[in-house]
């Protein structure tokens, strides 16, 4: 049996007669999915483990409607009877999308989905928060690198010997420029963009860390993120989609580089913690020694910078 209350939250939510327990479907930093059948559909909750405030959830659905009116495909969201995003400050509602498993889009597929949510310039909400702004620093670096030092999981002596690299690349960081801020999804990765079962078309998931960024910031984020080899034909797909961003020099990585230190500190003070349940711990760990295996580094920075710049200027 789930720890999902069917009948409150299908009552709450308008969503029919439950016909069974909901079903655990995944997991993220954020929160657990569990799929919900009723007599009227299937829907996906969202059990949050980090709590969010009505007035944040409400501006990240106004940003998905926004995206559905654009042609987005996204599942939607549901709203409680009374107008609210967030239920019992616990859950959140979804219609339910089934998606193929194990199939990723492409590198190309990737870029054209990126220019098509920036091409929808809807207003931030205030500024970009320091997560994707402003670096962890020297003080903080060496900070956690001695806190790790007794700390058992395998990561520490990589996080150590990243110290010197990690500095290196906070000083890359610059402020965003306000005026190119808009709303942005903040989390486009592979596991996000997915394709629907019914049609293999492609579906944008997770929404709930949407919130001001850069265009041109998010969109290096995104090729940071990718293998190599990749960037160069998911930023010509950004490109011939229209995208408005451009990738000029290594300050437009400042996003990328300030949410990966943010990252790493995050889940480095996890694995430490130990308040945090087993869970917690091993996954924060498993996601260390993932990061710390293939970093972002000032190298990778560099070279991805002149990858776009190829694209942008073609030699004769």
């Amino acid at each position: 049996m789930s720890g999902v209350p069917v009948e409150a939250v299908a009552a709450a939510y308008g969503l029919g007669e439950p016909v069974g327990a909901a079903v655990y479907a995944a997991r993220g930093e954020l929160g657990r999915i569990w799929r919900l059948d009723t007599r009227r559909g299937s829907w996906a909750v969202k059990e949050l483990l980090v709590p969010v405030r009505e007035e944040d959830a409400r501006a990240d659905v106004a940003f998905q409607i926004a995206a559905a009116e654009a042609g987005v495909r996204l599942p939607r969201p549901v709203l409680t009877g009374g107008g609210d995003v967030v239920a019992g400050g616990r859950w959140r509602v979804y219609e339910w999308v089934d998606l193929v498993e194990g199939a990723q889009v492409t590198a190309a597929e990737l870029g054209a989905v990126t220019a098509g949510l920036h091409d929808i310039g809807h207003p931030a909400a205030g500024p970009v928060a320091a997560w994707f702004a402003e670096p962890v620093g020297r003080a903080g670096w060496e900070a956690l690198a001695d806190a790790a030092a007794g700390s058992k999981g395998g990561w520490r002596e990589a996080l150590r010997e990243s110290v010197g690299e990690l500095v290196a690349l906070d000083e890359l960081i610059v402020p965003p420029d306000r005026a190119a801020v808009v709303t942005c999804h903040r989390d486009i990765t592979p596991d996000n963009i997915r394709r629907a079962a019914h049609d293999g078309g492609i579906v944008v998931l997770d929404w709930e860390n949407c919130g001001p960024a850069s265009p041109a910031w998010e969109l290096a984020k995104v090729l940071a993120d990718l293998p190599d080899g990749a960037a160069t034909p998911a930023y010509r797909a950004y490109r011939e989609a229209g995208g408005p961003g451009r990738v000029t020099e290594p300050a437009d990585f400042s996003m990328a580089i300030a949410e990966q230190g943010h990252l790493l500190e995050f889940y480095a003070r996890r694995a430490m913690s130990p308040q945090e349940s087993e869970e917690n711990r091993t996954r924060a760990g498993a996601r260390l020694r993932a990061m710390l295996a293939r970093p972002l580094t000032r190298a990778r920075v560099e070279r991805l910078a002149g990858e776009c710049a190829r694209v942008d200027v073609p030699a004769p």
